[in-house]
């Protein structure tokens, strides 16, 4: 029963995908490797992802996680996998747009990949505490111009992305603020909320409860529009810094000379994961958003945000192995 059960999968999988029919692709589990541990936004997203390939293409999709070395570790094994649809990386901006600037010894490249689907876009929000003296970024600039030092900014260590987006604020408002490295972002909001930092570039999943609660302040986001889990937070466009653009992005990749169909057939898959209403509700949940791009679309935006933290990396001579 199972073994006919599949094979009705299998067929109604390549009716949905008739230019995969000759291939009886996928004929075994597909593995989506995520870069981190389990229980954060990358893992979750892939979970629900692979929950409805798995339905959608009648074979198991299956998430292991291999964190370490800063995403290398995952994109490095699936970068050398066998380029035939089943083997997968749930890839971060740190993958492709930020590692290739700070490690030298790096052994994938972008050339190593074909992209398949975005599955989520995560701005940051500038949080700060409730007895700094400025409620708009307009206010935070004055202070501290007018008096320098007096701020400082908590960051999850050099090279990661609250790090970065904090020089990119530091160069387009004309700043120095300095940075105080953390860890991980439980002791970093913990030392915000105690006072003992003023300032932190957070997710706006676990920033909005905080602001909700007088806890912290949200002075601005740095998203195009505003945020439903925080509306009364504007965006940094609107208070006057429109180059303050910034957001981690989340999405599939495969090894390089994967088929085209097979990723054709990936891109569907996922965006119409993502468009279920249990899916999108979790992504939204944590601030995120997921329009749905076609694979070359998704590589474009990959090549953007990677000028983008080139940009902003290249002056600070990062070396991180």
């Amino acid at each position: 029963m199972i073994s006919r059960r599949r094979s009705l999968q299998t067929l109604a999988a390549a009716c949905a995908f008739p230019g995969l029919a000759h291939a009886a692709w996928p004929d075994k589990p597909i593995r989506i490797i995520v870069p981190y541990a389990p229980g954060g936004f990358t893992d979750i997203v892939s979970r629900l992802v692979a929950q409805k390939m798995s339905a959608r293409f009648g074979q198991p999709v299956i998430v292991e996680n291999k964190a370490g070395g800063s995403t290398t570790i995952a994109a490095e094994y699936v970068a050398r996998s066998a380029p035939d649809g089943h083997t997968l990386i749930m890839a971060v901006t740190t993958t492709l747009s930020t590692n290739p600037f700070m490690m030298k010894k790096l052994s994938y490249k972008m050339s190593d990949f074909e992209p398949i689907a975005l599955t989520g876009l995560t701005p940051f929000v500038l949080s700060a505490h409730p007895s700094v003296p400025a409620n708009t970024v307009k206010e935070l600039i004055a202070l501290e111009k007018a008096k320098p030092g007096g701020l400082n900014i908590a960051t999850l260590g050099t090279g990661s992305s609250t790090h970065l987006v904090g020089e990119m604020f530091n160069g387009v408002a004309g700043l120095k603020i300095p940075y105080v490295p953390y860890k991980g972002a439980g002791p970093a909001l913990g030392d915000l909320m105690a006072g003992h930092v003023q300032l932190f570039f957070d997710g706006i999943a676990t920033s909005a409860p905080l602001f909700r609660s007088g806890k912290l302040k949200g002075l601005a986001i740095s998203a195009p529009a505003r945020s439903p889990a925080a509306p009364d937070v504007p965006t940094f466009a609107e208070s006057g810094l429109p180059e303050m653009q910034a957001a981690s992005w989340y999405g599939l990749l495969a090894p390089a000379r994967t088929p085209a169909a097979v990723i054709e057939a990936l891109n569907k898959a996922t965006n119409e994961a993502l468009q279920s209403p249990d899916v999108r509700a979790r992504v939204e949940q944590d601030g995120a958003s997921a329009p749905q791009l076609t694979p070359q679309q998704f590589g474009e935006l990959i090549e953007q945000h990677t000028r983008t933290w080139g940009r902003i990396i290249a002056p600070l001579n990062i070396q991180l192995d």
